[in-house]
């Protein structure tokens, strides 16, 4: 039984020891390893979580139909679709960032899918960088259906 220990044991040995000069050898970097250093006078700044937004949503100044789709825009991006859980309520169209230069752009919401005819809601609102989910209650008025 001794033999069969020992073996085991300057295993475990063995194995702890290339553990511990493989982890000291990835801290150290080398010569092959990439600066990650930013360069002087830049900031690096987190892409932000998304805004989520539910509330009433009205079509010609009635409620809005059940089931039509609502997504929300900022910039370039847009966010995904959700279709309105019931007439005149939506709930969680979402929105982020592409990137930190986002900050202070409007997000616009509109009515119908993203890839066909829509309509623009009159209310918008202003993106900022967050470090956690923004939750939101809006309201939105839309003149017309797409």
């Amino acid at each position: 039984m001794r033999p069969e220990r020992w073996n085991r044991t300057a295993l475990i040995s063995a194995i702890a020891l290339s553990l511990f000069v493989l982890a000291g050898a990835c801290r150290s970097g080398g010569p092959d390893t990439p600066s990650t250093s930013t360069p002087s006078g830049t900031t690096v700044q987190p892409v932000s979580f998304p805004f989520i937004f539910s509330g009433k949503f009205t079509v010609a100044g009635e409620p809005g139909p059940q089931g039509v789709p609502i997504f929300a825009r900022l910039g370039d991006g847009r966010g995904p679709f959700n279709n309105a859980i019931r007439p005149g309520e939506y709930t969680n169209v979402s929105i982020s960032a592409n990137s930190a230069s986002d900050a202070g752009k409007e997000i616009t919401f509109y009515l119908g899918h993203p890839d066909g005819p829509t309509v623009r809601a009159e209310e918008t609102y202003v993106f900022n960088v967050s470090a956690q989910p923004q939750f939101f209650e809006l309201d939105l008025s839309f003149p017309r259906l797409p």
